[in-house]
């Protein structure tokens, strides 16, 4: 890190380093324990999650649903350096177990402190997000399918859902 208390775009690159080489553990030690993490839209994984393992379960079923795990690749870094927001802009490289492409893009404000993301508001394609969860309701390890994990964090109070009609 350089003098500031944020971290540099080319720290930031270096961190998503691990979501581009389908690394989501690695990358999760980059997110604080206690993370506020939005998902901003009307589809299936909108709602605002409180902690890291919120963010995890809640992203756990559409990652059932690839053949492997996504990559996430940084095409642009907005802010970072002497600013503790920055946006970082991605793509996914991901097919479904149906064979459908999952090439979603996003676009993640995230705030920054001791080299941790502790708030993010997540941007993405929910038409495609939908339409993933349509075609494939395959059961996860969990057994856990979206629409049930999204009953779950409804109903108790951990995610503030946009999307209630399911």
């Amino acid at each position: 890190m350089s003098g500031s208390p944020f971290p540099t775009k080319a720290r930031i690159r270096e961190i998503f380093t691990s979501l581009a080489e389908g690394d989501v553990p690695a990358f999760y030690t980059h997110i604080a324990d206690d993370v506020e993490w939005t998902v901003v839209g009307s589809h299936h994984l909108c709602g605002k999650y409180a902690g890291k393992a919120a963010v995890a379960s809640a992203m756990a079923p559409i990652n059932a649903e690839l053949e492997r795990p996504i990559k996430l690749h940084v095409t642009g870094i907005i802010g970072g350096e002497v600013e503790e927001w920055a946006v970082i802009e991605l793509v996914a490289e991901a097919k479904c177990k149906n064979g459908t492409p999952y090439n979603n893009t996003y676009s993640w404000s995230t705030r920054w402190k001791d080299d941790k993301i502790v708030e993010a508001r997540a941007y993405m394609d929910g038409v495609l997000i939908n339409r993933i969860w349509e075609e494939n309701q395959s059961r996860s390890s969990s057994g856990a399918r979206l629409g049930d994990i999204r009953f779950l964090l409804d109903n108790n109070g951990e995610s503030g859902n946009l999307n209630k009609q399911m």
